[in-house]
C-alpha cells in the first residue's frame, strides 16, 4: 500500500528548532538589547543569555549574533508573506 503525498510543501521556519529561550534571546538581541538588558528582562543571568545566543548560532549554523539575528529577521519576513503554495 502507498500513502498519498502531501499536496503543497509544508514551509519550515529556521526558528522552529530553536529552544523557546534561545529564540527569545535572539529576538531581544535583534531589538539592539545586550545581553544584561536582556537577562533583566527575562530574569536571567548575562552568562545564561550569551549560552543561549551561543546555542542558537549553532544551531543555525552561524558564528556571530549579528548574523543569527539577521538570518532569523529574514525568516520572519518570508513567513510573513503570502504564501504562495496552493491547495
Amino acid at each position: 500500500m502507498t500513502q498519498a503525498l502531501p499536496s503543497a510543501p509544508v514551509p519550515v521556519r529556521l526558528s522552529d528548532g530553536l529552544s523557546a529561550r534561545q529564540a527569545d534571546c535572539l529576538r531581544l538581541a535583534g531589538q539592539g538589547l545586550s545581553s544584561r538588558q536582556i537577562a533583566r528582562r527575562l530574569g536571567l543571568s548575562a552568562r545564561t543569555v550569551d549560552d543561549h545566543i551561543l546555542l542558537g548560532c549553532r544551531w543555525l549554523g552561524v558564528r556571530t549574533r549579528v548574523q543569527a539575528v539577521a538570518l532569523l529577521a529574514s525568516d520572519d519576513r518570508r513567513a510573513a508573506e503570502p504564501s504562495s503554495f496552493t491547495r
